[in-house]
């Protein structure tokens, strides 16, 4: 493998490594500093393609301050519909990703 290639996969490397680390981070804060509340399935997407089934659940809920916002649910359950009543948690900064609790 020539020098190129290898610093692809040095960057590719890199990228997912910060992913990973950052999606960690806000579901630790999520955990330790979220706010309760009921939510309800606003819709459901379709990611995939035709080799692989993929979907996005988002939800939609009030703040603490009275505003409605939908956000994507970062743990859904393949049981969950739209329509569906669910307790979540949100970070007050991170109000668009939400967790199931």
């Amino acid at each position: 493998m020539d020098t190129k290639g290898i610093l692809l996969w040095a960057g590719l490397i890199a990228v997912c490594a910060v992913i990973y680390l950052v999606s960690k981070r806000m579901k630790k804060q999520i955990e330790e500093n979220g706010i309760e509340t009921d939510g309800v399935i606003s819709r459901i997407t379709d990611t995939g393609d035709t080799t692989e089934i993929s979907h996005c659940f988002y939800v939609r809920y009030r703040t603490k301050d009275g505003e409605e916002v939908e956000g994507l649910l970062s743990n859904p359950r393949s049981d969950l519909a739209e329509g569906q009543r669910i307790r979540i948690k949100y970070h007050p900064k991170h109000r668009t990703n939400a967790r199931l609790i």
